[in-house]
Order: structure tokens, then sequence, then C-alpha cells
């Protein structure tokens, strides 16, 4: 993986005349002269929407997301440079705290309205008020401290971040705009509360505002999503022979209940792009197509994904003191952590691809992964020996272990039911368990209840649940540690702990360290905090890590306009569209 590079000098010309993204013609195994225009590209939605709000959603499927506009700057796939999108060009400031950028002149909204300044502004605001509730929050402070936005002209705008730090580009490549002349006299008038109570399921969704490739055209609950053409995109999106883009008409999804689901769609020729999560699930598409039942293309075990799964004790119970108390002792979650048979799931859930993750970082940055950070991994024998030591040391007649005052080690497990394959890495942990005499009961509910349950808004120091496993994809690569929001006490994705305090001293000391490498410019000096960071992960297990899944991607045969090969990587999986940019797919 290439360092991305900070750079310090304009990116792209400017001047009076128009000057459209222009899509480089080396991101797509097509030429422009062999494309065919139209079409609508079926896909599957996994989750049905929660919500039409993009500032609400806290991690449920938002409608808005299928129609994003980008960001400012995007990242360049061959050298991990960030240029501009939205922007026709930038400048860094000396002290590398101030980013100022000049918008493209072409840029409108679905109903013609300009892009300005005006909708950063807004949408950074939005973003940064705590009672609005949103997912990129923390991205709007730097340990408390404001990033501050400001408009300049009506095309030009500059963001100041409190410090200078490594990762500052890719927070800005996160930032979606939003309409102000939508959004914003809503929040100059009613605050969060209007927010909160805009884009609900009860919006006509043809009525959304969206500045991406496509818009809304209609939802049907449970059913599906149509998404037709933005004709205002291709004013200033072009491939490299001067088209418009997108080069397709539309999208259109289906809403499935689980991933078995899915991949019958797939098989049965009902969706064209399919990404399986298992090595049964890849055998099955090739032996389709292998059997002449289908024609794909598939492509096999890329890497690593840039995501992983996770378990979690929840250390906020405050309606159960004893189970609190046990969950926030470090040797009892050292003893569970022996109890995950991280091999088997690989070998049995991910057929061999995969690989075990013992820190917040993926085993697709190898580089960054610290030294000795399996400490505890799978070992029934010690965890039965931790467990005697806190007082579980006699088994009842059912089996399970209880302790001096004759209470069960017994415990419930929650995931979501759309996930096949963490059902299965639940199931793995619960037999594994048993066998040392701890009851695990697993659970598997639908996404948004999941979110609903362990979200630090359901109470910060009482939520409902003993332990859950999800998942944590994306972040940066420049710094691939994680967010200060999963790494802060009572951050938004700090599973174990939602309290705004910190109960362990190393909590503090991780996040300390979290700061500081963020501020440090000098790659291997970074790299040693980061390997400090996990050593206290692994050490401590407020998350016990469970696998990375390798990336498969299949595409039915009459889908074109993939990326070369050899710049398909999961860490762009999130950025772009899968395998491709979505504004250079078309239907031969």
């Amino acid at each position: 993986m290439k360092k991305a590079v900070i750079l310090v000098a304009t990116l792209a010309l400017s001047g009076a005349l128009a000057t459209p993204y222009v899509y480089p013609a080396n991101q797509s195994v097509s030429k422009p002269s062999e494309v065919k225009t139209g079409g609508v590209l079926r896909l599957v939605q996994l989750k049905d929407f929660d919500t039409y709000n993009p500032f609400t959603s806290q991690g449920r499927p938002s409608l808005p997301e299928l129609t994003d506009v980008g960001a400012l700057i995007t990242a360049d796939p061959y050298t991990s440079e960030y240029v501009p999108y939205l922007a026709e060009s930038y400048t860094i400031s000396k002290d590398k705290r101030t980013f100022t950028f000049k918008l493209r002149p072409e840029l409108k909204w679905s109903d013609g309205e300009p892009i300005t300044a005006d909708d950063f502004v807004t949408t950074m605001k939005i973003h940064a008020d705590e009672a609005v509730g949103s997912n990129l929050y923390s991205y709007m402070y730097d340990n408390g401290k404001p990033v501050v936005v400001k408009k300049i002209d009506n095309r030009t705008l500059s963001i100041t971040f409190p410090r200078g730090v490594v990762d500052s580009l890719e927070t800005i490549s996160f930032i979606n705009p939003y309409p102000d002349h939508v959004f914003g006299p809503v929040y100059r008038s009613r605050g969060a509360a209007g927010i909160k109570a805009m884009w609900n399921l009860d919006t006509d969704p043809s009525k959304l505002v969206t500045g991406g490739p496509f818009k809304v055209e209609r939802y049907v609950k449970g059913e599906r999503v149509v998404l037709t053409k933005n004709r205002y995109f291709g004013d200033w999106n072009k491939d490299s022979a001067g088209k418009p883009l997108p080069y397709l008409d539309g999208l259109q999804y289906t809403i499935i209940p689980d991933q078995n689901a899915e991949l019958a769609q797939f098989l049965a020729g009902n969706t064209d792009l399919y990404t399986p999560t298992t090595r049964d699930q890849l055998a099955q598409v090739v032996a389709a197509e292998k059997a002449g039942k289908l024609k794909v293309n598939v492509l096999a075990n890329v890497s690593t994904q840039a995501s992983s799964d996770m378990m979690y004790f929840n250390w906020n119970k405050a309606s159960d003191p004893w189970k609190q108390k046990l969950f926030r002792d470090v040797r009892f979650r050292r003893a569970m952590s022996q109890l995950v048979n991280k091999e088997a799931m690989v070998d049995l859930v991910l057929g061999g691809l995969g690989k075990p993750v013992y820190t917040s970082v993926y085993p697709l940055y190898d580089q960054w992964v610290a030294p000795g950070v399996d400490k505890y991994k799978f070992n029934p024998q010690a965890a039965a020996k931790t467990l005697a030591d806190l007082g579980f040391k006699k088994k009842g007649p059912d089996g399970i272990l209880v302790d001096g005052s004759g209470r069960k080690l017994e415990f419930t497990l929650i995931t979501n039911s759309e996930n096949t394959r963490r059902q299965q890495l639940a199931k793995i942990f619960a037999d594994e368990a048993k066998k040392v005499g701890v009851s695990v009961k697993t659970s598997f509910i639908p996404f948004n209840q999941l979110l609903d349950i362990t979200g630090p808004e359901t109470g910060k120091e009482d939520r409902k649940f003993d332990v859950a496993i999800s998942g944590i994809g994306g972040g940066g690569f420049i710094y691939p540690v994680g967010v200060a929001s999963m790494l802060s006490c009572g951050g938004d994705l700090n599973n174990y702990n939602a309290s705004t305090k910190c109960i362990a001293p190393w909590e503090t000391q991780m996040y300390n360290l979290f700061l500081k490498g963020q501020s440090e410019f000098d790659i291997d000096k970074r790299k040693a905090i980061a390997n400090q960071i996990q050593k206290l992960q692994a050490e401590n297990l407020g998350n016990i890590y469970l696998v990375s899944q390798a990336q498969h991607y299949a595409w039915s045969d009459r889908v074109q306009g993939e990326f070369p090969k050899k710049i398909i990587s999961p860490v762009w999986a999130s950025t772009y569209f899968g395998p491709r940019n979505i504004a250079q797919t078309w239907i031969k």
C-alpha cells in the first residue's frame, strides 16, 4: 500500500471556464468508444430502510446514502492521493490545519439548485450538533475542539482543524454535503429537533433532493427502490471522451431479508452484482457458472476485507450490578477471548478464506498489525482456570458453572438476523463456551433492532444486552487503528463502554495515544504508536475481535466497466461501488 501523500499545492487548474470532473480512462477496462448508454442495473438491499434522514441514521440503512453526491475530494486508487472532486482545486496552509476549496461552477442538486459553500457549512454544522445524533459527530471535533468551516464566497470555503493531523484529508473525504436550501431554514429556525423530524418514512421519496448520479423515483417499503438518472450530474461528470455520466439510466434495488435470499437472487439471475462472504457462497456461484446456468464474472479472494467482526460485553448494566462487575473484569474478558476459536471460525464459516483478527487494525493492513497481539488466543484450559480464579469452580446439575453464591455463569449473545455469517460465529463461540461450563444463549434480531439495543442513545449507563457480535468496516488507511468515536469513552462506535466516563485507566491511555498518533507525520513513529494502542487492546479486550473475511466479487456478464484488476481492492470498496465506479458502469 502506498502512503497517502499530503499535497501542499493546488491540485487542479482553476479558471472561469467550466471544469468538469473527468473520470480517468485507466479506472475502467472499457474504452469510451465501446460503451453503450442506457439500461438499469439490478441490485439488492439487504436491510430495509429505517429513515430517509442522512443525519440521524446512526448506521442504519438510509435512502439518501444511495444517492450521495460525493465529497470535496476523492482518493485516487492508483496513488492513494486525494484529488479534487466537487472541488476543482484546493490548497493547504503551511501549518497543515486549514484547507481552502474552490468548488466547480457547474454543480447542481437534483432540483436544479446550485451546490454552493452554504451546503457544506450547513451540513457540517448539523453533524456537529450533538443533539442531532449524527454518526459523523465525532469527525466534527478533535478532542473536544471544533473543526471550523467558513464560507468565503459561494464557490469557496475553508475547513480548519484545531491542529495539524495526518488524516484530515480522509475526514474531509467522508463528508457528503446536503442541500442548505432544504435543511438550512429548518435548522436555523428549529434546531436539532427540526432536523430530526425531517425526511422520515412519511416523506414522498421522489421529493428527496440529491446530488449524485441517481435520484429516487419510487420506494415500496419492504419490496424495492427505483432510482433514475439525475440529469444535472452529467453537467460536471464526464468520461475521458467528454461524454456525460452516468452511462446507466437507473438502478433498481430489491429489498431482501437476509444473505440466503441475496445469494438466491443472484443464482436466479435476478441481480447483477454480488459479494460472496463465505467459501460456500462463492462455490455455489462458481458451480452455477461452470454448469452454464449463470453467465458471470468471478473475482475470488482479492484479499481480506477492510472490515472485521467483533464481540463485546456490555459494561453499562446498572440494572444488573453482578453482570456489570463481571463484564468489566479484564480477567473474565481474557477467559472469554480464550474460548473464541478463531481458527475454526475461519475454517468452518469462511472456508479458510479469511484471517483471525486480534485488534482494531484489519489484517488487510498487515504492515500495521503489531506483533504478539494474540496473547489470549484460543485456550479452553487456560480459560477454565481463569474462571475458577474468579470463583466459578463448580458446575451445577445442568453442567453450568456457578459461583460461591450459586449464580450461574450464563448470558445471552445477540447479533443481526440478516447476517448468517455472524450467526455461525456466535454458534461456534457458544459451543466452545458450553464445553467449559459457560451457558451462552444466542438470539438473532433485525439489524435496526440490534442498533437500538446496543447503541449509546438507548441509555449510556444501562443498556439492555449482555454481549453482542457486530462488525466494523471502512475507516482510513493513513492511520488504520480506528476512529475517535470508536476509541474514546462514550464514542458512538464504542461498543463496550457507552458511558461518557472512562472506567479503566487503559481506556484513557489508548485514546491519548490515538490523538498523539494523529499528529505524528513520521510514518515509522506513527506505526510505533499504533503498536502501543494494539497492545492495550489485546491485553484488555474491550472488543474481542474475531475474523476478517476474504473479499470476493461476482457480477453478471451483462455488466461492464469494472476497474482494471490491479486496482481492485477492498480498501476502495466503500469509496467506490465495489470493484467499479458506478458512473462508468454500463450494460452491454
